[in-house]
């Protein structure tokens, strides 16, 4: 598998005034220095989310991006000479780790084959998910919501080998147990030949039938995308990833569930959550004397 849809197309209209002119996805957090200096690195999310996906084998990329933020995230990630010049030039100590960085990611961006598609109308987390259905193809494809920090993406080479290795799987969700599932799409699964199967899906229910709250990382075969052209507008009058994925459900598609467990993660919808996720990033890759 190495294609990746990543959306960061919404409105982020909880984080205003900040949102007005700048996708969610650039807001920073905090990663371990390239040069293994005790100081962080300030990352863009967008761009923290890209390197880890690459780092595990993606080379595929289509960003599904907001038509007021498509520029900012565009000139961000791609290849700025001007700007590395103007650093050398300057020729100061500190300049070299982000010189050093900034190379690092524009040689990995011009290893890939990145789509940049433009939602103008946010019409919810599938109708951006529909519009990459030319790029995608036939391919297996993993789904990242561009607005979720995962400190750490171990979980991925296992959530990504379960699918690989059942047998007529047409998608995987990944699912943590949590007490507070306000504002999650929740699953309802079974234990079926030692696997977890989805047996039913509701996107944000007032009285949530399970636990198991499902994260915005999933992969899917390209009969998603019939599955969202058959699925009515479901929460908040949008089309719901949710919902598509029960379509397939309902027409006997196996669909996985991949347990996330204990391990942290940070959805970046509100500032109590982002101010979590950037309090737990600086803890995490600072080194502090003690």
């Amino acid at each position: 598998m190495n294609t990746a849809v990543i959306t960061t197309g919404g409105l982020g209209t909880r984080m205003l005034t900040f949102t007005k002119s700048n996708p969610k996805t650039m807001l920073p957090i905090y990663t371990k220095s390239d040069d293994s200096l005790p100081i962080p690195m300030f990352k863009p999310l967008i761009e923290y989310i890209f390197e880890n996906l690459y780092d595990y084998g993606f080379r595929r990329f289509c960003f599904i991006v907001g038509s007021k933020t498509k520029s900012i995230i565009i000139n961000h990630m791609e290849s700025d000479t001007k700007f590395i010049k103007l650093l050398q030039n300057r020729n100061l100590p500190e300049d070299k780790r982000f010189i050093n960085t900034l190379l690092k990611l524009y040689t990995k961006i011009m290893n890939c084959d990145i789509k940049w598609i433009t939602q103008d109308t946010p019409s919810g987390f599938g109708d951006a998910l529909h519009s990459a259905k030319n790029f995608v193809k036939k391919e297996t494809f993993l789904l990242h919501a561009g607005d979720t920090y995962f400190p750490d993406y171990q979980f991925l080479k296992k959530f990504i080998s379960m699918h690989d290795k059942s047998e007529n799987s047409s998608g995987c969700i990944l699912v943590k147990k949590m007490d507070n599932l306000k504002g999650y799409g929740i699953a309802q699964t079974k234990k079926q030949k030692g696997e977890n199967i989805v047996i039913n899906l509701e996107e944000k229910p007032t009285k949530p039938k399970s636990n198991q709250a499902i994260l915005p990382v999933y992969i899917f075969k390209p009969e998603i995308f019939n599955a969202l052209k058959n699925t009515k507008n479901g929460y908040n009058k949008e089309l719901q990833v949710t919902d598509a994925i029960m379509t397939l459900v309902k027409n006997e598609k196996k669909i996985l569930s991949y347990n996330y467990g204990n391990s942290k993660w940070f959805d970046i919808g509100r500032p109590s959550h982002y101010f979590d996720a950037l309090t737990y990033s600086y803890k995490q890759n600072s080194y502090r004397k003690r």
